[in-house]
């Protein structure tokens, strides 16, 4: 498996990405072909090499026409890529940003419509998804309402297209990244100037693990936050294994804070350790002992259906020898505050313990697999050469109860007759 695993130590960026992934080997010119399928006139990509603190790496500056949307005025807009890159604008036929708004519904429809890969529309809506959805809660909109203003320019289009492309042609399978340097100190957007980081930030990372005043300069934008929470997903450990390719995208901003750039690792798990993947979780705990059965059952399965990743209770003993149940739940990073409230809302307890905990498990996959007894999902996993067959129970106890057969016999035929 090809993990590709985002050192965030000095923040994100559109930019910084685009560069990372072409010097680390994505074909700029495949690239750029791939980027003509959306069918958007105006706009050049320049990669350049560049170094920040003595280090090396690509340097990418999205180009557009002045004339594109700004009427042939060379102006200075105040919104997410003028601090993003930190551009200066040339009196040229090119400028460094356009200043254009475009809803959330247009974008979907520009990438849709185009001729790139059907993997590349997914992940690039994807990233958009995660950008919309935020931009929805933080202006009490629908979805459907959300009208892009930074991201819905050219530059930040290509950037973000671009990062999916990029992830396309590499082959990747995985994603993980480091804890994000968010940085400090406020921002000029759209909106008016507002402290870092900046709301969409914040609310697109809600569950990733973040630094905040590394620097005194927005670390991580809007776009950059996006393009992780949507590849990584959960934030995970870094991946162990070989390291296949590194790349390193240079910002354009020079600080002498944090070097401004982005490192990326291509890491191809070797051995026992293709099996499995370790993920950053978290335990949440609380002690019981005023609920009945019935009522603690319910709120089992209302953490479940709230996207607990497992949930069990422990028998202990507490404060004057009362029997007690502890309830655990397994979180994703994202999900942790969510399933938080669902504990505080669904049971009595008072207070809820925290830890933050590595969990390995078998990559696996699910098959759905026609016996002689009916279709039956497997999940298949493997580990050292050792295949590992687990029937689903629902589907197993369907047909035991069907044609009257013991559930354990109902397995071992399915079993057999996958293995054969």
């Amino acid at each position: 498996m090809k993990t590709l695993y985002y050192d965030c130590f000095a923040g994100i960026s559109g930019d910084m990405n685009l560069g990372a992934l072409v010097d680390m080997g994505a074909d700029a010119e495949r690239l750029v072909s791939e980027l003509g399928k959306l069918n958007l006139d105006g706009w050049r990509i320049e990669f350049s090499k560049d170094s920040r603190s003595g280090i090396f790496g690509t340097r990418a500056d999205v180009v557009l026409s002045e004339k594109t949307d700004c009427g042939g005025h060379n102006r200075i807009p105040s919104c997410d890529h003028s601090r993003e890159h930190g551009h200066t604008y040339p009196h040229s036929e090119f400028s460094a940003h356009t200043h254009e708004h475009r809803p959330y519904s247009e974008i979907v429809k520009i990438v849709n419509s185009s001729g790139i890969s059907e993997n590349a529309k997914k992940l690039s809506l994807k990233i958009f998804d995660r950008i919309a959805a935020a931009e929805a809660k933080i202006h009490g909109r629908d979805i459907s309402e959300v009208c892009f203003h930074e991201v819905g320019a050219l530059d930040s289009i290509v950037d973000i297209v671009g990062a999916a492309i990029c992830a396309d042609l590499l082959g990747i399978e995985n994603f993980a990244c480091s804890e994000i340097e968010l940085g400090g100190g406020t921002v000029r957007c759209a909106h008016g100037i507002l402290p870092v980081p900046a709301p969409a930030t914040a609310e697109i990372l809600r569950g990733f693990s973040v630094k905040i005043n590394g620097a005194r300069h927005e670390c991580t934008t809007p776009t950059g936050a996006a393009i992780i929470a949507a590849l990584c997903g959960n934030q995970s450990a870094a991946p162990r294994g070989k390291i296949l390719a590194t790349g390193t995208g240079i910002g354009h901003r020079d600080s002498s804070e944090l070097p401004n750039i982005l490192r990326v690792m291509l890491v191809e798990s070797g051995g026992s350790a293709a099996e499995y993947e370790t993920e950053k979780m978290f335990l949440l705990a609380a002690n019981i002992d005023d609920m009945t059965p019935e009522e603690l059952a319910y709120a089992r399965s209302r953490l479940l259906e709230s996207g607990a990743a497992d949930v069990w209770q422990e028998l202990i003993a507490m404060k004057k020898s009362r029997a007690a149940a502890k309830l655990c739940v397994l979180a994703h990073a994202a999900d942790r505050q969510k399933l938080l409230e669902c504990i505080f809302a669904n049971t009595s307890t008072l207070g809820v313990r925290i830890s933050e905990i590595d969990r390995a498990a078998l990559h696996r996959k699910v098959v759905a697999f026609e016996s002689s007894l009916g279709t039956v999902r497997l999940k298949i996993s493997d580990f050292g050469g050792a295949g590992k067959i687990k029937p689903e129970f629902d589907d197993c106890e369907k047909i035991a109860r069907e044609k009257n057969i013991p559930l354990a016999e109902v397995g071992r035929i399915v079993r057999n007759e996958y293995e054969a």
